[in-house]
């Protein structure tokens, strides 16, 4: 990866994962405005998960010190796939399960209305979701880290993702986007899925500079003097799509192949 603006990928990512864990408090603090003192519980695991979140983003920078040995190549393209495959996973995740995650929560909420299950069952759901979502935030913003992409533009990406899928995150509570609301997580789930794409073939790429997979032909094509990366379309196709002016045959492979498996997984999980 070179050093063009990545912010907007990076913003996008944390966006979504910050929507998923709006949404969780959302449901579960309108579904519990009964029950007193919910909210210091609810509040009580978001501040955990946060805490979390940051300890996990401390040690993954210990575990790429310890395995240096293991040639940076090898872990540097070993991060990006896992963030593929991370964001790929939350993509099929939330579609398949979108519909359910309402009414399992409101179903939680109820038992500890009833006494069937104690308060703290709040805390805990909000804990592991805020940390599922910030395990993947410190991963992909990670992947950029050690693929060369300047720490401003990797802090400017997380505020941008934090502030703005907050403020949509409160929009959807009070109801002002149900209208666009299938059409918005659509677009949002083929940006991740391209995304992904983009991901794995940037870690196939360091993998193939650590002679770990076989490049096949590379460069496969040569498109810098038609439309170069650095340009200005380059660099806007690359941010949202991927797209890479010399990529290798195994890049174009494993580019396609996570694409078209995620699009076919996304159309099956939707039928789920």
């Amino acid at each position: 990866m070179n050093t063009s603006p990545y912010y907007f990928q990076i913003a996008i990512v944390v966006f979504r994962e910050v929507l998923e864990i709006a949404l969780i408090l959302g449901i579960l603090t309108s579904a519990s405005k009964e029950i007193v003192n919910r909210g210091r519980w609810i509040l009580g695991g978001l501040f955990l998960g946060i805490v979390a979140s940051i300890l996990l983003a401390l040690f993954t920078d210990k575990i790429s010190s310890s395995l240096d040995g293991m040639g940076q190549e090898f872990f540097n393209g070993l991060i990006l796939l896992s963030a593929s495959f991370m964001i790929g996973w939350t993509v099929l995740w939330m579609q398949k399960h979108a519909k359910s995650l309402s009414g399992e929560l409101k179903r939680l909420t109820h038992s500890v209305k009833e006494g069937r299950k104690p308060l703290y069952a709040l805390s805990i759901v909000v804990l592991l979701s805020v940390i599922r979502e910030g395990a993947e935030i410190v991963l992909f913003s990670y992947s950029y880290f050690v693929s060369g992409v300047g720490i401003y533009q990797i802090i400017v990406g997380i505020v941008a993702g934090l502030f703005c899928g907050s403020l949509l995150g409160l929009a959807l509570y009070f109801g002002l986007l149900k209208a666009f609301g299938r059409y918005f997580f659509l677009i949002s789930s083929w940006l991740l899925i391209f995304f992904a794409s983009a991901t794995a073939s940037s870690g196939i790429r360091f993998w193939g500079d650590a002679k770990i997979v076989d490049p096949i032909i590379d460069p496969f094509i040569d498109l810098s003097s038609t439309l170069s990366q650095q340009s200005i379309l380059g660099k806007f196709l690359h941010i949202t799509i991927g797209y890479i002016d010399k990529p290798s045959l195994a890049q174009i492979i494993t580019y396609f192949t996570v694409l078209v498996g995620l699009g076919v997984g996304l159309k099956i999980a939707k039928k789920i």
